[in-house]
């Protein structure tokens, strides 16, 4: 895993962030923020959903039994949330003094399509 991470941290964002690579960046980029948005909402809004009928149905057993899952849901959510700005500590770690990267994946956006004309022009597949 390290050795792959180290092959891209060797390449520079002129070599690799063109074309249908920087679709594919952005597009990337969209479906984590995506994620990082609609997983904890989900986690939280099934938990808050779990707590309401414990307490509608009035039990104090059930409600014990329901807070664990609802806090295991929350822990869920924020780790879902920070996931992404971990991965880009560590990235930042592993391609110190090689930020064309970086720069390739702050630059990169989705914009609703791959374009891959450009390769197929110039006869790569």
């Amino acid at each position: 895993m390290l050795d792959a991470l180290l092959f891209l941290a060797n390449k520079t964002a002129s070599s690799v962030c063109t074309g249908g690579i920087a679709s594919v960046v952005g597009l990337a980029k969209m479906v984590i923020k995506v994620l990082q948005l609609v997983v904890p909402i989900g986690l939280i809004i099934m938990g808050t959903i779990d707590m309401a009928k414990a307490v509608i149905a009035g039990d104090e057993k059930k409600m014990k039994e329901a807070q664990k899952p609802f806090i295991k849901r929350i822990i869920a959510a924020v780790i879902v949330f920070l996931i992404p700005i971990i991965v880009n500590m560590v990235l930042s770690f592993v391609t110190t003094g090689n930020s064309d990267w970086i720069d390739c994946w702050n630059s990169a956006e989705w914009n609703g399509a791959i374009d891959v004309s450009n390769d197929l022009d110039n006869g790569k597949r």
